[in-house]
Formats: C-alpha cells, structure tokens, sequence
C-alpha cells in the first residue's frame, strides 16, 4: 500500500512562490513522486480555499493567476481531490465573478449533487447567471 498524505496550505503556497529554495524542493519533490504513482496525495477543498485568500491577500495574486495556480492542482490527476469536478467549477466561477471561492465551491458542490443552497446571501442568485450548471 502506498503512503498516502494531504497536502497543507502552507506547502503549495510555498511551492508556487517559492519562498524557501529548500522547502519548494521538498514539495516538487513529492508532486514528481505522486506523478510516479509512488505516493497518494490528497487535496481538501478547504485547503484550496486557503491557498487562494494567501496568495491573494499574502502574496498579491490576481483572480487570474489564483485561477491558473489553483487548476494546475485541480486538474492534477495524481492529486485526489473529492469532487473534483464541482472544486474545478468553483475555480473557473471564481475567475469569472467578485464572488468569493468558498461560495463558488458551495455552488458547485450542491449544483452537481442536484441541490440548492439555502442562504440569503444574493451572490448565490449571481452564480446562477453566471454558471454553465444553472
């Protein structure tokens, strides 16, 4: 059986900036080993919600470049993420709106379970407008 580990905030957020020569080898390190099938790496959809507020508010990333940074995990097959499709739907949403990404993900999770969200929060009503699930 492999190892199987999840992954933290603060190692991708290091590994897309960089912040430490010896820390982001580690982490490219362990990518190169998921990609080998030599390991199992899990992604939460809470940890993305964390990466995208520090590169945004710690290290000042665009929607944009969030977005880029965030599908090149999302869309990582050696990387399990738990609904990853709706998690790749909230990224794209999210680039797309001012809405925030935990909203986006709430969204996307209860549009491909066939649910509604129950909120009086009207950024909802602008998801609907603005997503291909609606």
């Amino acid at each position: 059986m492999k190892e199987k580990f999840y992954l933290d905030t603060n190692l991708i957020v290091n590994y897309f900036c960089n912040r430490n020569k010896k820390q982001y080898e580690l982490a490219k390190e362990l990518f190169t080993k998921a990609k080998q099938k030599n390991i199992e790496l899990v992604l939460l959809s809470e940890i993305v919600i964390e990466v995208e507020y520090s590169l945004n508010k710690h290290y000042g990333y665009n929607r944009e470049q969030i977005q880029i940074e965030l599908l090149s995990l999302a869309k990582s097959q050696y990387i399990y993420i738990d609904h990853r499709e709706a998690v790749i739907q909230a990224i794209n949403l999210y680039c797309l709106t001012t809405i925030d990404l935990v909203d986006c993900i709430l969204y996307s999770k209860a549009k491909a379970d066939n649910a509604e969200v129950l909120s009086f929060d009207t950024d909802f009503k602008k998801l609907k407008k603005k997503s291909p699930l609606s």
